[in-house]
């Protein structure tokens, strides 16, 4: 009796196991499935800053008189094509000047108002030896005045016009005779070493970008 309780209990194992081996054994299925929608294109494309070119006519007097003014001469600025507006500024530089009653004429487009009917600043002339090329003093420091002043739009060209008058002051002139001048007018951005365009400055800055 007790070997057939115990054959039984081992039959019903087998069963069992069996019956559970035949489910696992079959059960090695898996789900699949598809995805539908619609998708996006993603297009981006920077912009560009145009290229500023300017042309400034050149200014030669030579025995100017007490009164005389010269006649006005034309700088122009203009930016190429450009997706941003370019900030310019245009400067005349004396590099030398020995007339004590000379004076800048400025006009037209942009022209800074300060600039207009200012004396202009004496700047010495380096001095050299009898052989010509031994410097006894050093040239004084050139001195920048801002004549135009302003912002260019794509394929914008402003014009501004400037001249210099020797100012006759009614006393006596004669120390100014045979004194010299020497400028030169140019124009470009706001700093010469350059400006930067980004998200937080679109119309330009003159501080460098630092590393993040």
């Amino acid at each position: 009796m007790s070997d057939n309780k115990g054959q039984t209990v081992f039959l019903s194992v087998i069963g069992i196991a069996t019956l559970l081996v035949a489910i696992i054994g079959a059960t090695f299925a898996y789900f699949t499935t598809t995805m539908s929608g619609n998708s996006a294109d993603v297009v981006a494309k920077t912009g560009t800053v145009g290229k500023v070119n300017f042309t400034a006519q050149a200014l030669n007097l030579e025995k100017m008189l007490p009164g005389k003014t010269s006649e006005e001469k034309e700088v122009t600025v203009t930016l190429g094509t450009s997706d941003f507006d370019v900030d310019y500024i245009c400067n005349l530089e004396v590099t030398g000047n020995e007339v004590v009653d000379m004076f800048l004429n400025v006009t037209g487009e942009n022209a800074v108002a300060d600039s207009n009917d200012k004396r202009l600043p004496i700047v010495k002339y380096a001095t050299f030896d009898e052989d010509g090329t031994t410097e006894l003093t050093p040239a004084g420091t050139a001195q920048k005045i801002k004549i135009a002043e302003g912002t260019l739009r794509s394929g914008e060209t402003k014009t501004m016009k400037y001249s210099i008058t020797f100012k006759e002051t009614g006393t006596d002139q004669n120390a100014q005779q045979g004194m010299r001048f020497n400028a030169t007018v140019s124009c470009g951005l706001e700093s010469a070493d350059g400006v930067y365009y980004n998200d937080a400055n679109p119309s330009g800055t003159t501080t460098p970008p630092t590393a993040q």
